[in-house]
């Protein structure tokens, strides 16, 4: 019988070694020979490609390629990265290709990198010749991709920006997670707090509207003393700051009037936060399209890409709403071909389908590591010639 395939890892240095991974292909007993040969020749040429150092620093900057593709043991992780591998050796004569590849060491600029990367594989695959970054002489811009249909001599031009979460989203969740191990580590600086055969105090936050930094650090300084306070002095205590916070806590004998004040608020968890407002994600999508614009020549056919993986839109809105607003942006840019905007999750078992609303489609197709959902959105107002085989080599790189 063979060790586990992750056993194979026995001290912090192995995370970071070529070699490991390599062996480790022979180990894992759902990959066929076939896919067992190409992972090898797959993790060889990365270690080519992305340097011998890639890999320590990936792990410690947090790069997604690294975690992605090989911290994941599973069979189906090892799959993405022999697509991954294969995918970049047959764009290694493209034009720019170094600057894709640079961006991929970049863990800021990875995930992105990545989306491009897929892009240009999709394109490539309907018949495009695909060459990356390449400049607009007129303007200086550089998008993304460039696309030629030599079948027709048509040139497109593609745009890829990620639609990230906002920064009221970002001060939510940080009030939310500063708040909450200052009342977990509160808690366990109480007297006799390891003693399990006692109840401990039981303290309940709520968060009314984010902070600042000076007033979050002075909020967590006050919660820290009110819930060693409650347990030293065995009262009942409650704490307002300003209009954004609220707190009640009850000493560890007596836990009944902090229950009461936290079902008068709905409250299960010891520190809640409002709701993330999502109804502002479709406008920013919006935004989005007339941002990155810019980066596209005028007089050419134009097509831009956004991942929405890190954003909420999916989630708060109906597919066919997203395609509807998206269509009513597009008609404003003549260059403008099409947009397609594209989330990723892990979300258990799915059916590849395609659901067509006129000319747009939203997607749903299956990889070895997730389901990917795609709002194809065309321009209905587009202006500039192009030939019509030409457009649906465009479809298809999304639909087929």
């Amino acid at each position: 019988m063979k060790p586990d395939a992750f056993a194979i890892f026995e001290t912090p240095e192995d995370h970071v070694s070529w070699d490991k991974y390599d062996q480790q292909n022979d180990l894992m007993e759902e990959l066929t020979n076939d896919e067992r040969q190409r992972a090898m020749t797959g993790i060889r040429y990365l270690r080519a490609l992305l340097g011998e150092d890639f890999l320590r620093r990936a792990r410690e900057e947090g790069n997604p390629v690294c975690f992605w593709f090989f911290a994941n043991t599973a069979s189906h992780a090892r799959r993405s990265l022999i697509r991954l591998a294969e995918e970049l050796k047959s764009f290694e004569n493209a034009g720019r290709f170094t600057g894709l590849v640079a961006r991929l060491k970049n863990t800021y600029k990875a995930p992105e990198a990545l989306t491009v990367l897929g892009a240009a594989s999709n394109f490539s695959r309907v018949g495009f010749n695909v060459s990356f970054d390449p400049e607009i002489k007129s303007t200086g811009k550089v998008p993304d991709l460039r696309l030629f249909d030599p079948e027709n001599s048509e040139e497109i031009y593609v745009e890829v920006s990620r639609l990230r979460k906002g920064g009221h989203q970002d001060l939510n969740r940080r009030n939310y997670e500063v708040i909450w191990h200052a009342v977990h580590d509160a808690i366990w600086s109480c007297p006799a707090a390891f003693d399990v055969t006692k109840p401990n105090v039981l303290p309940y936050v709520r968060i009314l509207k984010s902070l600042g930094e000076k007033d979050l650090i002075e909020v967590v300084g006050k919660i820290k003393d009110l819930i060693l306070e409650a347990a030293t002095t065995k009262q009942y205590l409650e704490f307002k700051f300003k209009d954004a916070i609220e707190m009640a806590v009850s000493p560890a004998d007596d836990h009944s009037q902090v229950k009461v004040w936290a079902s008068a608020r709905g409250m299960r968890d010891m520190v809640e936060a409002p709701i993330i407002p999502l109804d502002q994600e479709l406008n920013k999508a919006r935004d989005k399209i007339s941002k990155e614009l810019e980066q596209l020549p005028a007089d050419k056919p134009g097509i831009i890409v956004i991942p929405t993986t890190e954003n909420h839109l999916f989630f708060a809105f109906h597919p066919q709403q997203i395609i509807v607003e998206i269509a009513e942006e597009l008609r404003q840019y003549p260059n403008l071909l099409c947009a397609a905007l594209h989330h990723s999750c892990s979300d258990g078992e799915q059916e590849q389908s395609v659901a067509t609303l006129g000319d747009h489609a939203f997607v749903t197709t299956i990889t070895n590591l997730t389901t990917d959902r795609t709002a194809l959105v065309m321009n209905e107002s587009f202006g500039l010639s192009i030939a019509s085989n030409t457009v649906e080599k465009v479809r298809n790189a999304f639909l087929a």
